[in-house]
């Protein structure tokens, strides 16, 4: 039993090691080579002006200090709620960045909703689900600065793994990780 603990304790700071390691290596490596090791997001929240911008993922491993910062700057900003968001929604993210050829931080205007904005929203504007994908972690109301609109819902739609709302008024983008679908607002 003994044995077990601290081999488990082992493998859990090795691999701790190894993502804290490459992530210090990814930082020095030209960005050819970085997109061959690991994969990396810059994000801007809009309403806080907080970033996160580094390596999330190293192969298929989600690195956990990383989106420990995600979740933070995607929290709901109106009541500081925090939720895990779905690594499949930064992988997403980040595809669209690399895709626009976005070289700043995509804005992120809505990202992990709790129940009590959500419901305000409902209220007070149209167009906001009673089951939000955002009160899951997974969804998010993107702009890629340098990007029309259009552009990012092309670069959305083409990836073909959410749900893809396009809302040019408002000049947004919505990317989600349920059903494959799309709808213009």
């Amino acid at each position: 039993m003994l044995i077990n603990k601290a081999r488990r304790k082992f493998v859990n700071f090795s691999l701790a090691g190894t993502a804290l390691f490459a992530s210090g290596v990814m930082s020095i490596l030209p960005a050819s080579a970085r997109q061959t090791i690991g994969h990396e997001i810059s994000i801007r929240n809009a309403h806080t002006g907080e970033k996160f911008q580094g390596v999330y993922r190293i192969g298929s491993y989600y690195v956990p200090s990383a989106f420990r910062r995600i979740n933070r700057v995607l929290r709901d900003h109106r009541t500081g709620d925090i939720h895990p968001i779905d690594p499949e929604l930064i992988d997403t993210i980040s595809r669209i960045q690399r895709d626009c050829r976005c070289g700043t931080a995509v804005d992120i205007l809505s990202g992990y909703r709790s129940p009590k904005t959500n419901n305000m929203l409902r209220r007070n504007t149209g167009g906001v689900a009673r089951n939000s994908y955002h009160m899951k972690g997974q969804a998010a109301d993107i702009r890629v600065p340098g990007s029309s609109t259009k552009k990012v819902r092309n670069a959305a739609r083409a990836l073909r793994v959410g749900g893809v709302g396009y809302y040019p008024r408002s000049g947004f983008i919505h990317v989600d990780t349920g059903d494959v679908r799309t709808w213009t607002s």
